[in-house]
């Protein structure tokens, strides 16, 4: 489709969208126009209906009030005197000469008399009435009685009582017809007729539809309905008013007609105006698209044959005419470049070639073979040439990278090893310090020797052993091994030492010295580490041994006359498991030539071949040898058999032991003498 065509078909468009926009908003005004036009004249009928029903009753109304005041009908009812009142109410009747009905309500809505008879009060809502009108009020409305239609004005009398009169409605309406000078229709709520003015409206009563418009004789009538309400105010029915809207209607459609030759005329003139400017600016944009066409097809030098023009067109044509100079510029310019680019090309490879020394034998002959002849493809070649460099590269740096990794790997190696060197060291010094806290030298008295010896299975171990002499008289023996190996343990057992040791020197039985010990370590234990200990004092004087136990091994005991068993101990519990623990002491006489060997359980737990342990009967067999008669001896000789024993199995706990010989007691002036030097 050409451009004017489109440009035509675009604006009776938009002459549609515009006609259409203006058109919509044209007939909702004028609609909303008509439905308030409708809604003033269902009211100003309602209220014109309303004064001629009032003006139709004034009659009755007057009948009434005058019948209000007649004295016999007033006496009737005081005396309640039914045949009396309804008497009297047809004799009222007959004397207002008027065909109706006429009776008297009671104050709770019941019949009191009618005339004629009748079962049911003539104005429906009687008991309404009377709660609403106030005495001397009057209400008048239509009211639907045996298929007559009538009309009823009832008045409320200052004792309570309410008096109706109807007449038929058949005067009233045609009064009003003519007050309205129009055709009226009345039908009740389920549309039968009731009244018409003519025939015509009776037959068509049922088809005819408020609102709208019919054509009669001619004639356009709208109908408008208004709701007909009896004496209390509830509709019965409505009220059909035929208006003549003929010259109302014949004005609007002449109206719409002249709006819309008008808005036909002025399309149609504003069409033809605008062909002819779009034919005068297009026809040069034709020859301007020729020329265009010719010069992308190729033809630099083709021209558009227009003249000079201050619009669009003339600005169009100027710059195709800079397009074909522009065009031929460009030829030159493409020319040019492609000479230089021929000669950047022969550069590059040249260049690539002289890279490719840096490559292996076969990639080079590869990029090489690429680069020979007239169709040289640089591309591939500098792709390939890039290719085996980043290879190259990715292999220098993985390279790189693994030597990297394993100097790092050396270097932590050398970092662990300063830092378990260093470690060594503390625990060399730890070690030393340890040995150096047990006894070296011991006490010596004639009446008895001691050694004792400790190998920890660690550098640092959890054994102890202490003798010392409390006075001239008693020897203290201590020993104890504490759960756990190492550091830990050391530190343990030390501190277990030390509170012996106080405790003891502070004059404690030793199962008060365990006592005490126990609730110093118990009640700070985080790491729930215990210890068993043997605490022991030699009275020097009396041979006698007092001694208690904390959950150790039981010493060995070898008597002179080569006896060997266990020494009598409780059990007890370890120190450090529980706060508040009794301990109890014991006594033993030792005998002359009596040997005692106090131990770990890391000499009768040592392990052997075969998860073999050294056990109670090797150590009872030499402590019984009595070769082994020298203290020093009985604790080599145990160490001894331990280390056969265990062959190459690593030393699993610390081995610690305490060796004593009890050769008597002192004489008794060795002991005065004593006595007396020390004063």
């Amino acid at each position: 489709m050409l451009l004017r065509s489109r440009i035509l078909l675009l604006f009776a468009l938009a002459t549609l969208l515009v006609a259409a926009s203006v058109a919509l908003p044209a007939w909702l005004v004028l609609r909303d126009g008509e439905e308030r036009a409708a809604t003033l004249r269902a009211s100003l009928q309602s209220a014109t209906l309303r004064e001629a029903v009032d003006r139709a009753a004034a009659p009755l109304v007057a009948a009434l009030r005058a019948t209000a005041t007649d004295a016999a009908l007033l006496a009737a009812r005081a005396d309640n005197d039914e045949s009396a009142l309804r008497q009297r109410l047809a004799a009222l009747r007959e004397g207002l000469g008027m065909a109706g009905r006429m009776d008297m309500v009671g104050g709770q809505g019941q019949l009191l008399a009618a005339a004629p008879a009748a079962a049911d009060p003539l104005a429906s809502g009687a008991a309404a009435l009377q709660r609403d009108l106030v005495p001397g009020q009057v209400s008048a409305g239509f009211e639907s009685a045996e298929g007559e239609v009538l009309l009823v004005a009832s008045l409320r009398l200052p004792q309570g009582e309410l008096l109706s009169l109807g007449v038929p409605a058949e005067a009233a309406l045609g009064q009003i017809a003519r007050h309205l000078g129009a055709d009226l229709l009345m039908r009740n709520r389920s549309g039968a007729p009731l009244f018409a003015s003519t025939p015509a409206l009776r037959e068509d009563a049922g088809a005819l539809q408020a609102g709208e418009t019919v054509q009669m004789n001619g004639r356009l009538f709208r109908l408008e309905a208004t709701p007909s309400q009896n004496s209390s105010g509830a509709v019965v029915g409505e009220i059909l008013v035929l208006a003549d809207a003929t010259a109302e209607t014949q004005s609007r459609r002449l109206l719409l007609l002249v709006a819309f030759g008008l808005l036909v005329v002025a399309a149609a003139v504003t069409c033809r105006a605008l062909y002819g400017v779009i034919r005068d600016a297009l026809d040069p944009l034709t020859e301007l698209a020729r020329a265009l066409q010719a010069v992308a097809g190729g033809d630099i030098f083709a021209s558009a044959a227009i003249g000079r023009r201050g619009d669009e067109v003339g600005a169009i044509g100027e710059a195709l005419e800079a397009l074909r100079s522009n065009t031929l510029t460009l030829d030159r310019l493409q020319t040019g470049n492609r000479l230089a680019g021929l000669r950047e090309r022969a550069l590059i490879g040249q260049e690539i070639a002289r890279l490719t020394a840096v490559l292996e034998g076969p990639a080079r002959r590869e990029i090489l073979g690429l680069l020979e002849g007239e169709g040289a493809t640089l591309g591939p070649a500098f792709a390939r040439l890039s290719g085996h460099v980043v290879q190259q590269h990715r292999a220098m740096a993985e390279l790189l990278a693994e030597r990297t990794r394993d100097l790092a790997l050396v270097r932590q190696a050398l970092d662990e090893r300063l830092q378990f060197n260093r470690m060594r060291e503390e625990l060399d010094v730890a070690r030393r310090l340890q040995l150096s806290s047990l006894p070296t030298t011991f006490p010596e008295r004639p009446c008895f020797r001691l050694h004792a010896a400790m190998v920890p299975a660690k550098e640092v171990g959890g054994d102890f052993c202490d003798l010392v002499m409390l006075d001239e008289h008693r020897l203290v023996l201590m020993i104890g091994d504490a759960s756990g190996k190492g550091v830990g343990a050391a530190i343990f057992i030390a501190m277990a030492r030390s509170l012996l040791r106080a405790a003891i020197s502070r004059g404690a039985t030793p199962a008060e010295a365990l006592a005490q010990a126990n609730d110093t370590l118990a009640a700070d234990n985080p790491t729930l580490m215990f210890a068993t200990a043997i605490v022991a004092v030699l009275d020097c004087r009396t041979g006698v041994l007092t001694y208690a136990n904390a959950g150790h091994n039981a010493p060995r005991r070898r008597c002179e006359d080569g006896r060997e068993g266990e020494l009598p101990v409780e059990v007890g519990i370890a120190l450090g498991v529980m706060d508040g623990i009794d301990f109890a002491d014991q006594t033993l006489v030792l005998e002359a030539g009596d040997h005692l060997l106090m131990f770990t359980d890391g000499v009768t737990e040592a392990m052997g071949p075969g998860d073999a342990m050294f056990g109670d009967a090797r150590l009872a067999a030499i402590v019984g040898d009595p070769r082994n008669a020298d203290p020093a001896m009985l604790v080599e000789a145990v160490a001894t058999s331990v280390e056969v024993f265990a062959e190459t199995e690593p030393q699993a706990d610390d081995i610690t032991m305490v060796a004593l010989h009890w050769r008597g007691t002192e004489p008794a002036s060795v002991i005065y003498t004593r006595e007396k030097e020390t004063v």
